[in-house]
């Protein structure tokens, strides 16, 4: 399934901007502290955003390591350097990594999503993976473009779903 659709630069960088601010105007985001962002690849939506708005909050990216991704904080989005697959990763400093636990909200993006909170991710399993680790008072956002909004998905039993989606 490939819902990634093409937008101009300009689409998608008004629509990232919309996404964005709503996400500053839901209660997770206010109270949380520690956030997990991604590095979007130039079909989703740019969350990087996000960092105009981030004044007492620490952020941080995954990486994967394995089979798994592991969390690392960062000073800014320019920490994260090109890794395999066109992605753009923290280093994997020991001192930077963040525990599960004190993650209060994560940015997820997926190739599709309902409004219900499923998602269909690019297929290896690592969101999936991530968001069982959570504590269970962690937000799961689920972040796409409403071209990306799908009425339903198939569920298998390790998928996880989010807590709620936001589009433009």
């Amino acid at each position: 399934m490939s819902k990634r659709l093409p937008l101009s630069l300009a689409a998608r960088v008004e629509k990232s901007k919309r996404i964005c601010e709503r996400i500053t105007r839901i209660a997770a985001w206010h109270s949380a502290r520690t956030v997990i962002l991604f590095a979007p690849q130039t079909r989703e939506p740019d969350v990087e955003l996000l960092w105009r708005f981030g004044a007492g909050r620490r952020f941080a990216y995954p990486r994967i390591e394995g089979e798994t991704l592991a969390l690392y904080a960062v000073e800014s989005s320019a920490d994260l350097k090109p890794t395999r697959k066109n992605l753009r990763e923290p280093l994997a400093n020991p001192e930077m990594r963040i525990p599960m636990g004190s993650v209060d909200l994560v940015v997820i993006p997926g190739v599709a999503f309902t409004e219900e909170g499923l998602r269909c991710g690019r297929g290896g399993g690592y969101y999936d993976r991530l968001l069982a680790a959570l504590p269970a008072a962690a937000v799961k956002v689920g972040v796409c473009f409403t071209e990306q909004l799908v009425e339903e998905l198939p569920m298998e039993n390790h998928d996880i779903e989010v807590d709620m989606v936001i589009a433009e």
